[in-house]
């Protein structure tokens, strides 16, 4: 590694930097919803036979070279860079193609930020930008991107950001930034508002649930001192099996005679604690609705 390093910064101080030049460097990034950025960088070379260029592009992930050049990729410390050597006087095209998951940040909004470091004389640098499907700049509009030079336009179905620079020169610096957000979707204190209404519509339906069964158990509570020993024995065996036993489970679960289960039913129905329901030769206990508790066992009619 060392002399590959030692070989290329004789090369490079071995041929004038002035001379070296790039006729194109476009950028091509497109955002998608998981906020991976995958990036096609276009380098067109024009006279530029016998030298070597080195093209720095962070710390990307799955890199692609696609170029009938000499072109390799040169990791280290600092940052990947991209070295070439261009052995033709004829047009040279080469294209990196890299994807990296670094780039968007979110707060109250999608934010978009990346920089391009020119090494080289650069005549065209063309950059264009596409947001995820289902988003737009946001508001307002003209303060939600950097350079303010930019064209924006949609393919139908993203929003597109369009900049064109000319003449740059060795050690200029391309800073872009773009701040997003999905459309439709309101922010409150960091959280969309379709997640606030979930919030607020899970809370209410807890407390009408939680209303609901507080006042059934304690009108229960107040209903079982008052009764008889052998009427909340009773009360309590509909209770387990639930609203709508049979009344055969009832002198089957109490021990009691059927005549003096059919009594004491007959005496809760009249307090408005019970309803009895005849069913061809049934009987079907129901609780009313004030003293109705979920069963805590569920039992078979006999």
């Amino acid at each position: 590694m060392k002399k590959i390093l030692i070989l290329i910064l004789f090369i490079l101080f071995s041929v004038p930097v002035f001379s070296q030049e790039i006729y194109q460097y476009g950028v091509k990034a497109e955002i998608f919803e998981n906020n991976t950025v995958n990036y096609k960088l276009t380098l067109i070379f024009v006279n530029s036979s016998d030298q070597v260029f080195i093209i720095p592009i962070g710390f990307p992930n799955n890199i692609n070279i696609d170029s009938n050049s000499d072109c390799k990729i040169l990791p280290s410390n600092l940052e990947t860079n991209i070295v070439c050597n261009i052995t033709s006087s004829n047009k040279t095209t080469v294209i990196v193609s890299y994807d990296s998951n670094q780039k968007v940040s979110k707060n109250n909004y999608y934010l978009f930020e990346d920089f391009f470091k020119i090494n080289y004389y650069v005549n065209t640098v063309p950059i264009l930008i596409k947001l995820p499907e289902g988003t737009g700049l946001r508001e307002p509009i003209e303060s939600s991107y950097s350079p303010g030079n930019a064209l924006i336009g949609s393919d139908g179905r993203r929003t597109i950001i369009n900049w064109q620079m000319n003449d740059l020169k060795n050690g200029d610096r391309v800073d872009i930034s773009i701040a997003y957000e999905r459309i439709g979707e309101v922010i409150i204190s960091g959280f969309p508002v379709q997640i606030v209404a979930m919030i607020v519509v899970l809370i209410v339906a807890s407390i009408g649930i939680f209303y609901q069964f507080y006042w059934r158990n304690r009108n229960v509570n107040l209903i079982i001192p008052i009764l008889k020993k052998d009427e909340k024995k009773i009360f309590d065996i509909i209770m387990k099996n639930g609203s709508g036993v049979n009344q055969k489970i009832i002198v089957n679960d109490s021990g009691y005679s059927k005549a003096k289960v059919s009594k004491v039913l007959k005496s809760l129905e009249e307090r408005g604690i019970l309803r009895l329901e005849r069913i061809g030769r049934k009987n079907k206990v129901h609780i009313e609705k004030n003293f109705e508790k979920k069963p805590q066992k569920a039992s078979g009619n006999n």
